[in-house]
């Protein structure tokens, strides 16, 4: 039976519309009703935080990263023990310098810490001068606040006011849900820095992925690993992962207080592990646990496939 120019039209009709709406929601993008509103330093927010997967690249990252980070993090960086040594300490933090004009995304992966902790960047050019301390650099004029409050239901230590796996005043986000920070040129550093209870303190401490500006001594406050630890496939990710301390002088040494994901671009995450960080080398231990871990994801992978 033939259909007729009639019937035809409106079907194709509809085919259109919604495949137009299924692509418009692929890209679309959903802010989140709970914005926190904690002013630390009187920091200029980067942009509202968006909902976890309401984005076809916050989909990919939540299928593709999110589980196998989630269980690299429980591995590599565990709660309270000291994690200095961590096979996390992949690539220097302090070498994040862009490969070309790049559109940078962050997302929040975990929490752990008792701080409503903030978590924000600075940018900086080669002509630009060095920041005095870890306090010049929260407040210089680039930066900006990425995270007023990187506290979660979903966090280790919760303040008991919301289910878990919901967003709350005091407890805003999720895993997933990011930001889009903004368009930096080729050649800018950016400098990440937390400020420690700074969602309850206006005045609160101010670590940086540089630590040489940090005015505690301790040097560690941030990891940063990519998805060559973990991920399978490994090459050309364009995501990097930043773990932040956030006691005065180290405290439990745990480093894993605060952790965000970084969409920086495949050519970026290349040239920091062209240079991985000089302090803290793999032992033959940390090498062989991390090849152990890839092996039992590679597993799990190919019988998920058969």
């Amino acid at each position: 039976m033939k259909l007729s120019q009639t019937n035809f039209l409106p079907r194709a009709i509809a085919c259109a519309v919604l495949a137009t709406a299924a692509a418009i929601s692929a890209s679309a993008q959903t802010v989140s009703p709970v914005q926190a509103t904690a002013d630390p330093h009187s920091i200029t927010v980067a942009a509202p935080v968006m909902l976890s997967g309401s984005d076809a690249a916050s989909q990919n990252f939540n299928n593709t990263v999110l589980p196998s980070l989630t269980t690299f993090i429980q591995s590599a960086l565990p709660e309270r023990q000291n994690n200095t040594a961590s096979a996390a300490f992949e690539v220097d933090p302090n070498k994040i310098i862009l490969a070309n004009n790049t559109a940078v995304r962050a997302y929040f992966v975990y929490e752990g810490a008792g701080y409503h902790n903030s978590i924000g960047v600075a940018s900086q050019m080669p002509s630009d001068a060095t920041p005095y301390n870890s306090w010049d650099q929260a407040v210089a004029a680039s930066s900006k606040l990425i995270f007023p409050d990187a506290s979660s239901t979903e966090g280790v230590v919760n303040d008991g006011t919301g289910v878990y796996g919901t967003r709350t005043a005091t407890e805003p986000v999720l895993p997933g849900d990011f930001v889009d920070v903004g368009t930096y040129a080729k050649g800018t550093k950016l400098d990440f820095f937390l400020l420690s209870g700074g969602a309850n303190n206006y005045w609160a401490n101010s670590f940086s992925t540089d630590g040489a500006l940090n005015p505690d001594g301790f040097s560690q406050h941030v990891a940063a690993f990519t998805t060559h630890l973990f991920a399978v496939p490994q090459l050309n990710s364009p995501y990097l992962f930043l773990s932040f301390e956030d006691q005065w002088g180290g405290g439990d040494q745990d480093i894993n207080d605060t952790i965000i994901a970084l969409d920086v671009g495949v050519a970026t995450v290349n040239s920091l592990l062209a240079t991985p960080e000089p302090a803290m080398p793999l032992t033959f231990a940390a090498c062989l646990g991390l090849a152990l871990f890839a092996v039992r994801l590679n597993k799990k992978a190919t019988a998920v496939v058969s």
